[in-house]
């Protein structure tokens, strides 16, 4: 059990629990946010994992401010979250997401496009992506997205969909500068709403997705493409509607330039973009109707192996009397829900499935980092492979080949990288 602190100097390095390896294994890319958050941020920047050498390979151009939670998308570039390069102030509503060159040369091209001037664009949105997830091919790139035109009438809901890479959809100039042409046709594939029935299966935000395996979950008709993601759903207890997060999966249609039953792609000044044809989404847990209250609810960003046998999640288990968090796992295919940790002290943040699905990364509560076994023989077995540390580690992540597990510990106020074997 050893482990190595890549940094240490005053920069701080957001790893944001995302795509962070380089698809060779070498490096690991953050952000430079620090206190005040993605807003303040102009740099991105790699970790080299044999050296710990520290490279700013992106700076915003002012006026635009707001960079940050990057994700790999090939050996030459990242995706992220960026402002709009027009000066708008940054918004969960006002961004995008950006293509941006690792090597320096500062070169960037919109992955999605915005359109905020009704009767709006098909396959372009109105709001603001975040959390950019490729998946294994490049082609597809799951995110979560908040609408800025419905944010006007009081509805700012969070919801997931996905950009089909190679089909640009163009969108006309905005005198502000609020829209944008990107390389990508963009819709969402699910449908909160504000006010969700309590007891029912309605979610008012749909966030901590991802997709489920590196070619979907297996099904009886062959492989189907997916990402799994948690719901916000609502249980009356004491005369109030209390809020419970739950897994649920959505499938991604190959053709996502179809409308579906609920109306349009784009949306209209009164309602929300609408999922396209094909985009089922299934309710994969129901803890909320446990009896005992104490065992209610999901955490944490849901992460899947590469088979799609499995989404892990962060659920609450009651052991030798007393309820702790512990990981827990859900087939996607079948239903089947099995708890995967049984760490006496708990776990906390979020799980992350090794690429191989031989184990899941996690940080105990006391500190350090397990590696909980999912294979059959040896199934729930935690080896500590991090010790107990001066901070919690967060934002774990893995190398493609699973065998090193990086992750943030805030060092003097700074975010620093450390790594561990996981092996």
């Amino acid at each position: 059990m050893t482990e190595r602190q890549l940094t240490s100097d005053p920069l701080p390095k957001n790893l944001d629990n995302n795509i962070n390896f380089s698809p060779d294994g070498r490096f690991v890319v953050f952000d430079c946010r620090d206190k005040g958050g993605i807003n303040t941020n102009r740099r991105l920047g790699v970790v080299e994992i044999a050296t710990g050498k520290v490279t700013i390979f992106y700076t915003q151009k002012p006026p635009s401010l707001g960079v940050g939670a990057a994700s790999f998308l090939n050996a030459n570039s990242v995706v992220a979250i960026h402002a709009l390069t027009s000066g708008l102030t940054y918004d969960f509503t006002v961004r995008g997401g950006m293509i941006i060159a690792t090597d320096g040369s500062g070169a960037i091209r919109w992955l999605d496009s915005r359109d905020v001037v009704p009767p709006f664009t098909p396959g372009a949105l109105r709001g603001g992506t975040h959390k950019h997830e490729p998946d294994a091919s490049g082609v597809w790139i799951g995110f979560t997205y908040n609408d800025h035109i419905m944010k006007g009438r009081g509805s700012d809901l969070r919801n997931v969909g996905v950009s089909r890479r190679g089909i640009r959809v163009a969108v006309p100039d905005e005198p502000t500068g609020a829209n944008f042409t990107g390389e990508s046709f963009s819709v969402l594939l699910t449908a909160c709403v504000d006010n969700p029935k309590p007891g029912s299966d309605e979610y008012r935000r749909a966030e901590g997705d991802c997709w489920v395996g590196r070619h979907g979950y297996p099904s009886s008709h062959g492989p189907v493409r997916a990402r799994a993601f948690r719901g916000t759903v609502l249980v009356r207890e004491d005369d109030e509607d209390r809020p419970y997060g739950e897994v649920f999966v959505v499938d991604v249609p190959d053709d996502i330039t179809v409308a579906g039953p609920a109306g349009p792609l784009q949306g209209t000044e009164r309602t929300h973009p609408s999922p396209p044809r094909g985009a089922r989404v299934r309710r994969l847990t129901r803890t909320a109707e446990n009896a005992d209250r104490n065992l209610r609810g999901v955490s944490g960003h849901l992460r899947a192996d590469g088979a799609g046998r499995w989404v892990a999640f962060i659920g609450k288990a009651a052991i030798h009397g007393s309820v702790s968090s512990q990981v827990f796992v859900v087939s996607p295919s079948s239903g089947e829900i099995r708890r995967l940790s049984s760490v006496p002290e708990g776990v906390t943040g979020d799980p992350r499935f090794s690429p191989d699905g031989a184990y899941v990364a996690v940080a105990g509560s006391d500190g350090c980092v397990y590696a909980v076994s999912a294979g059959e023989a040896d199934w729930g077995r935690a080896r500590r492979v991090a010790p107990v540390g001066p901070a919690m580690p967060h934002n774990i992540v893995i190398s493609p080949d699973s065998g090193v597990i990086a992750y943030n510990r805030t060092v003097d106020g700074v975010q620093q990288v450390f790594t561990c074997e996981a092996r």
